[in-house]
């Protein structure tokens, strides 16, 4: 599977998780990029538009086995 591919299939998994979450723990910081806390909230924002940002999260989230 190509990066770009695994990339696609990430951001749906995260989305699908996203939406199973209550709506209060949304606002709960999720991970920590270049030293700027995001919530799940702004995670999903950078995810969605396919941001570098959003792609260093992805990461983040599987390092840490979330997604």
């Amino acid at each position: 599977m190509a990066q770009k591919d695994n990339y696609k299939f990430f951001k749906v998994k995260f989305l699908k998780s996203l939406a199973n979450l209550p709506e209060k723990l949304r606002e709960d910081v999720l991970a920590v990029v270049d030293e700027k806390p995001f919530s799940w909230n702004a995670a999903a924002i950078e995810i969605k538009n396919d941001t570098d940002t959003g792609k260093k999260i992805i990461k983040i989230l599987l390092e840490l086995e979330i997604i």
